[in-house]
């Protein structure tokens, strides 16, 4: 039976050039190929999974290392989203078998399944107040789901098969990559489109918002990243250098980064203000399918199927880089934000 082979690989930057690449450790625990990995944002866990359906997750102990904890099973198709919660409690994964899932990291045989969408869900992830799923679909849909009460959902039909899907940071707008060339700001209350940022010469796989909320990132098939001002609604910098398509992306914790995979088999890391490319990830892998930020920019974590063996794996690089701790508020915000979140509450994560 093919195995998991997660490869810990130690990176050193100095000057922006790499000097130093070590295989740290070894973790054989998914059985296919990994699409989907991720941080929690207190920098205590890792997660991974993929087309065997098993939510993976690992505890990061004070080295650095990921050890296994234990894997969350449920998902009867491959999962390709996986994010955790605000309070790092829970887990939310989705994918091919239509459905996403709240996992509760202290009782791993318990989990709430959401049953809506008519198509594979390609993204979910917790609201700030922990009392609504937000998740979107291959069938042209968005969903905004109490946790309290499943059939209580606000629906809105985009028409077009959804890629990705992110949120302001007042979460006043949605920002959706359809299946397509282009991505729609739409306001989340109205469901009206408020802009298209067009630019990409062929389909947009993956988006993400700064943390400071004033950037978009989009990675595209046509070997590119842009990186847009959601201020001005123009594009402000292309990053190139990819030979194949780039299927994700994401920014550091402070924004002053930017990783990116591709297709061929390399992961990218780029400064955000001057879209120099400070290196490439590209040893172990022959193709990345997702890409994650760790929250102090330590470690990049790359979805990939591995080189010359006929085992599939996950990639953690440490990058050297350190993310500086910061507070964001987005430009032009002004007095009370009525958006703010509520209190969290514990949803009810019974079969």
């Amino acid at each position: 039976m093919k195995k998991l082979i997660l490869i810990v690989s130690i990176i050193f930057l100095t000057n922006n050039q790499v000097f130093a690449q070590l295989i740290k450790a070894q973790l054989k625990e998914h059985t296919a190929n990994v699409e989907t990995v991720a941080f929690s944002s207190n920098g205590k866990y890792f997660v991974s999974s993929g087309w065997d359906g098993a939510v993976n997750l690992y505890d990061i102990d004070s080295t650095g290392m990921p050890i296994f904890k234990y894997a969350f099973m449920g998902h009867l198709g491959a999962v390709t989203s996986l994010n955790f919660s605000r309070n790092n409690k829970y887990i939310i994964s989705c994918g091919k078998d239509y459905s996403a899932r709240l996992w509760d990291i202290e009782f791993p045989d318990s989990s709430k399944s959401f049953n809506m969408h008519l198509e594979p869900v390609t993204n979910a992830f917790l609201d700030p107040s922990g009392r609504v799923l937000i998740t979107c679909s291959a069938d042209g849909t968005i969903r905004n789901t109490s946790l309290l009460d499943a059939k209580k959902s606000k629906i809105i039909k985009v028409g077009t098969p959804i890629n990705d899907l992110r949120v302001s940071k007042d979460y006043r707008f949605y920002y959706v990559a359809l299946k397509g060339t282009s991505i729609s700001k739409i306001d989340a209350h109205t469901a009206k489109v408020i802009k298209e940022f067009t630019g990409h010469q062929d389909e947009v796989n993956a988006i993400d918002i700064s943390p400071d909320g004033n950037f978009m990132a989009s990675a595209s098939n046509d070997k590119t990243i842009i990186i847009w001002d959601l201020n001005t609604g123009k594009e402000s910098k292309k990053l190139t250098g990819f030979e194949w398509k780039v299927t994700s992306v994401e920014f550091s914790g402070d924004g002053k980064y930017i990783i990116g995979g591709c297709n061929e088999g390399t992961t990218k890391l780029f400064n955000v203000e001057t879209g120099a490319l400070v290196t490439d990830f590209k040893e172990v892998g022959t193709s990345v399918h997702d890409v994650a930020f760790s929250p102090n920019g330590t470690y990049i974590a790359v979805a990939t199927s591995l080189k010359d063996t006929e085992q599939y794996g996950a990639v953690i690089y440490v990058s050297g880089v350190v993310v500086e701790k910061k507070v964001f508020q987005p430009r032009n915000a002004k007095g009370k934000n009525k958006y703010a979140p509520r209190p969290a509450v514990k949803p009810n994560t019974s079969r």
